[in-house]
């Protein structure tokens, strides 16, 4: 939720369902968090490996051999449903409220 610049559930329960639609979409075309991190370092890694192996072109790793790429999972591109939304928030107060 901090991506979004939310600190707590009150302010994610006042956000409108479009500017959440646009941030998953956001989020789809410029993946950020964990995922993106993870990528980032199969990309350090795999050149790291194959400059150091002088492994041929054939042979070389690619990053997604060591992560998946994050611009190619398969996220819902629709909204989401509403009991889904609803089992979400509720998760995520049950989260806030520990």
């Amino acid at each position: 939720m901090h991506q979004l610049g939310i600190h707590t559930y009150a302010e994610l329960e006042a956000m409108p369902a479009s500017d959440i639609d646009r941030w998953r979409h956001f989020f789809r075309v410029e993946p950020a968090g964990y995922l993106a991190d993870n990528w980032r370092a199969g990309v350090a890694a795999a050149a790291l490996v194959n400059v150091t192996a002088r492994l041929k072109r054939h042979e070389q790793l690619k990053p997604s051999d060591l992560y998946p790429d994050p611009h190619k999972l398969q996220i819902s591109s629709g909204p989401a449903s509403v009991k889904a939304a609803r089992g979400l928030m509720a998760s995520l107060k049950a989260s806030y409220s520990k």
